[in-house]
């Protein structure tokens, strides 16, 4: 199920359990533009995890499309620690390099199916209704250029909580 939210998706505070912050991300190991900058700037402990994993992975950066990093932060980090922080894998670059929507779109489902067989080993995590909850931005349709619907489509095949915050 999707919910939408109208406010700024690092202001949630769940209940209980630990918080899923998802964003997608492109394979190169960059947070410079959009919101992944402001995951950046919140979370600097899970960007250099981020960079490191994708640096793991330079000999073949788009074998990370359709997969999903999951990463811890941690007390030092201003956006405080007990939050996840999920990549989803959607694009190889950003910029004028970026997949077409579709391929993303495709990307997206299948790191969506690579993220919810990881969930079961966390524990401990914010659920509703006896669903995970997953907080994200629009995904995609910043950057990437995909049009919201699209990505939308692909969100509701999956058995979670989703509430996509926007600003506006």
């Amino acid at each position: 199920m999707i919910s939408y939210i109208k406010g700024d998706l690092f202001s949630h505070k769940a209940p209980s359990g630990t918080t899923l912050l998802v964003h997608a991300c492109n394979c190169r190991g960059l947070w410079g533009a959009g919101i992944a900058t402001s995951f950046r700037k919140r979370f600097p402990s899970t960007y250099h995890k981020y960079v490191d994993f994708c640096k793991q992975h330079s000999d073949n950066p788009a074998g990370l499309l359709g997969k999903a990093l999951i990463l811890p932060s941690e007390a030092l980090d201003p956006g405080k620690a007990g939050v996840y922080v999920v990549c989803l894998f959607t694009s190889d670059f950003a910029g004028k390099k970026k997949l077409q929507p579709l391929d993303i779109v495709y990307y997206t489902r299948q790191a969506m199916r690579s993220l919810h067989a990881q969930l079961p080993k966390l524990g401990g995590v914010e659920t509703a209704g006896g669903k995970v909850v997953l907080n994200m931005p629009k995904i995609n349709a910043g950057l990437f250029d995909v049009p919201w619907p699209k990505t939308e489509e692909a969100l509701k095949e999956f058995d979670l909580q989703i509430n996509v915050y926007a600003l506006d």
